[in-house]
């Protein structure tokens, strides 16, 4: 999909488009809830970059209050794939511990 994407495939840019959308209302009613001001994105869906992460600023910016959106950030994990991963084992390391 991010490949089509890349090469200008129309249908592929909307899907990621729309996505980012729905990404960007759900971080901006979080944040209006919760207060979070960092929101990390991970595992394959970093391979998407910008072509998800800004539409999802933009609904972002769309959805939340001014006070609000101007704070908050959307980031792509520098962990990409391994995230999950590296989580998952962190837990397990954890709780071998306990």
């Amino acid at each position: 999909m991010v490949a089509r994407a890349r090469e200008g495939d129309a249908d592929a840019l909307t899907v990621l488009t729309d996505a980012g959308e729905a990404l960007g209302t759900a971080v901006a009613t979080l944040a209006m809830i919760l207060d979070i001001e960092l929101y990390v994105v991970g595992s394959s869906v970093t391979k998407a970059g910008d072509l998800l992460l800004e539409p999802a600023r933009r609904a972002l910016i769309h959805h939340a209050h001014c006070s609000v959106a101007q704070r908050v950030r959307i980031v792509r994990s520098a962990l990409e794939d391994e995230g999950p991963l590296l989580g998952c084992a962190w837990l397990a390391r954890q709780n071998a511990a306990i």
